[in-house]
């Protein structure tokens, strides 16, 4: 499967992000787009509508589906972190930031999320993780445990958390014989000062890591399915952890 990793500035309008993606998308079976493309800000329905109709566009011209990142969205009083699936037909599914930050103060406005979404792919099954998701190994190995082979993570990070984010990447992958497709953002500071300079990366379920570095663009690269067989055959993590978990002794005589 040809996935692509969108590593895109912040925009103020919808067109002019859809505009930027339809001059840079490849045919690929899978566009990831990063957290936040429109800025950090609540998207009230008839906007959240727009995007969906733009991403259509975009995933007409790439040919697969496109994972619109991470965006608030305003919903009968509250506001979610929704991640909206797209296909040329319109919006497939969707999943939901479970865990908004706290680090950031998101968790001040933007509601914690309900629901994780598995679809398909290239021949591939895929789950979606907002950002800090990812650091929740009982997320990654919920959806791994359902099905998923890929996870997309659109992400919005700040420069001094990019080593730190390839390495939860290479971690979840190995540890879930899943691959970890990243897309973060770039070219923009948070509220308080830091920048936001990509790192965007894929992660195979071998350990291996590819880097896309600081510049704005879309970067592309394969996932195997001979290289995720091979994984799940010589290490049965998945198997395992599905006979069920061990007894824990809770007395706690002499602690």
């Amino acid at each position: 499967m040809e996935v692509a990793v969108a590593q895109m500035p912040r925009f103020s309008r919808v067109e002019e992000g859809v505009a930027w993606l339809l001059g840079r998308v490849p045919r690929v079976d899978l566009l990831v787009l990063p957290e936040y493309w429109l800025g950090a800000r609540a998207l009230e329905e008839g906007e959240f509508g727009r995007v969906v109709s733009g991403l259509v566009e975009v995933a007409g011209v790439v040919g697969g589906v496109v994972v619109g990142g991470g965006l608030a969205v305003r919903r009968g009083g509250a506001v979610v972190n929704v991640c909206p699936v797209v296909g040329r037909d319109g919006l497939l599914t969707w999943g939901e930031k479970i865990f908004p930050s706290a680090a950031t103060g998101e968790r001040g406005w933007v509601s914690p999320g309900r629901r994780l979404a598995l679809f398909r792919a290239g021949g591939f099954v895929v789950g979606c993780l907002v950002c800090v998701d990812l650091l929740y190994p009982e997320l990654v190995r919920r959806l791994a445990s359902a099905g998923a082979e890929v996870l997309v993570n659109p992400a919005s990070i700040s420069a001094d958390r990019r080593g730190l984010w390839r390495a939860v990447g290479l971690v979840r992958a190995f540890e879930n014989s899943v691959y970890v497709a990243a897309a973060l953002g770039t070219g923009y500071r948070y509220a308080d000062g830091r920048p936001a300079a990509g790192g965007s990366y894929v992660a195979s379920p071998n350990g291996g890591l590819v880097d896309f570095g600081e510049e704005a663009g879309v970067y592309t690269a394969r996932i195997s399915r001979s290289e995720l067989d091979y994984a799940r055959s010589r290490r049965r993590y998945l198997e395992d952890v599905a006979r069920g978990a061990p007894e824990v002794d809770l007395n706690t005589h002499g602690l």
